[in-house]
């Protein structure tokens, strides 16, 4: 027959451990959202360096900083800009998406920098406003911009066309009949290697581009 004093002690004993149990996740959820604010703190300080003229630079960071990544970790990026220069163009926003970007985290902690080995894929997309694009036609003339369709007003005469991509870097004005159609030109990285695809909403068009294995080169820069 069990002691009773050992009868008393053992919910004690249970207790503490499930006390200590708790103390451990704590003490890791609290360290990975340090590790994952600190990191996103140093993707924002990269962005910033390589387009100092971007406003309003952010960063997120998804993945679970568990004892099996503490040396390298494999994570999902997303850092945001705006007002970013692509040649004559200003984009309203850009956003890059990376995925698979893999981190070097004790390094990227001591040394205050975001160390980057590789990165799998970057899907970046640049918001033009209608007045950004009206910048590049004739004094007089003006983008509308709809869903799926561009309008360009001038003195007596309103056209209503869309944009189609043209290689590597360019979007022009395709309307039947007109026979120089104007054109959007972008320079800076990736837009100047790199317009996939474009996307017209009331107000701004969206261009893309994706990156697969582009080495560290997570972010857009001028």
């Amino acid at each position: 027959m069990l002691d009773r004093r050992e009868q008393i002690r053992e919910p004690w004993a249970v207790r503490l451990l499930w006390l200590a149990i708790a103390i451990v996740v704590i003490v890791a959820l609290v360290g990975e959202v340090g590790y994952r604010l600190l990191l996103q703190t140093e993707f924002v300080a990269a962005a910033a360096a390589r387009d100092p003229q971007a406003q309003n630079v952010s960063a997120s960071i998804g993945f679970p900083l568990t004892p099996g990544l503490a040396l390298h970790g494999t994570a999902g990026v997303t850092v945001s800009e705006h007002q970013v220069a692509l040649g004559s163009l200003k984009a309203d926003a850009l956003v890059a998406r990376g995925t698979g970007v893999h981190v070097k985290i004790l390094s990227s902690l001591a040394d205050r920098r975001a160390d980057v080995t590789s990165v799998d894929k970057v899907d970046f997309s640049a918001d033009i406003s209608q007045a950004e694009a009206s910048r590049t036609l004739p004094a007089g003339y003006s983008y509308v911009f709809q869903a799926d369709r561009v309008i360009m007003k001038g003195p007596g005469t309103t056209l209503t066309g869309r944009f189609e991509v043209r290689a590597p870097a360019q979007l022009i004005f395709i309307l039947p009949g007109l026979q120089t159609p104007p054109v959007l030109t972008f320079s800076g990285y990736p837009f100047s290697q790199c317009v996939t695809g474009v996307k017209v909403v009331p107000g701004k068009a969206t261009i893309t581009c994706s990156k697969p294995h582009p080495g560290t080169n997570l972010f857009a820069h001028p």
